[in-house]
C-alpha cells in the first residue's frame, strides 16, 4: 500500500498534482492541513475529482505511533496505523528517527495489524522497509519536496511493486 500525504500548506499546482498521482495509480491520499478549518478541508477535497473521493482520507483520523512502546500498548482497533519517523524526515528538518529497526522488525513479525512506514521514505529505502515487515509506505517529503512530484511517485511506486515480487 502506498499513501501520499498532502503537503501541510497549500502549494502551487497541488490539485493538478493530486489528480496526476491518482491517474498514476495512487491508492490512498491523506489530507494533512493542520492550519485548515474543517470548512477549508471540505473545500480542499471538493477541488479533487469526485471519482477519487473514496480514496481520500483525513490524516488526523488515523493512529500515528512515534515509538514501539506506543504501538505495542495500543489496544484499540484500526484498519492501519503509521509508525514514524522510520528514517530521518525529509520534510521536517531535524526530525530524526529514534527507532531501532531490528526491534521494529521483531514487533511487526508478531502484529497482525497493518503498519505503514512514515518518515524519510524514498525509493532507496523500499527494500529495507519490506525486509522489516511494514505493510505499506506513506510519502510526504519525498513527493512534495521533489522538483517533479509525479515522476518521483512513479519511481517509488515502481520500486515498491518490484520489491513485492521479491519479498
Amino acid at each position: 500500500m502506498i499513501i501520499v500525504i498532502s503537503n501541510p500548506t497549500q502549494i502551487k499546482g497541488e490539485y493538478s498534482i493530486i489528480h496526476q498521482l491518482f491517474e498514476q495509480g495512487l491508492e490512498s491520499f491523506h489530507i494533512y492541513k493542520p492550519d485548515f478549518s474543517s470548512d477549508q478541508i471540505a473545500e480542499f477535497k471538493q477541488q479533487i475529482s469526485a471519482k477519487y473521493h473514496s480514496r481520500i482520507m483525513l490524516h488526523e483520523e488515523y493512529f500515528k505511533f512515534h515509538s514501539l512502546k506506543e504501538l505495542e500498548n495500543c489496544k484499540e482497533k484500526y484498519d492501519y496505523a503509521f509508525l514514524s519517523p522510520v528514517f530521518d524526515s525529509i520534510s521536517k528538518a531535524g526530525y530524526k528517527s529514534q527507532l531501532n529497526l531490528k526491534e521494529v522488525s521483531n514487533v511487526l513479525k508478531n502484529k497482525k495489524d497493518k503498519i505503514i512506514a512514515l518518515g524519510g521514505i524514498d525509493e532507496d529505502k523500499i527494500n529495507t522497509i519490506k525486509a522489516i515487515g511494514f505493510s505499506g509506505i506513506a510519502l510526504l517529503g519525498a513527493i512534495w519536496k521533489s522538483d517533479n512530484p509525479v515522476k518521483k511517485f512513479k519511481q517509488i511506486k515502481e520500486k515498491w511493486l518490484k520489491s513485492e515480487l521479491v519479498h
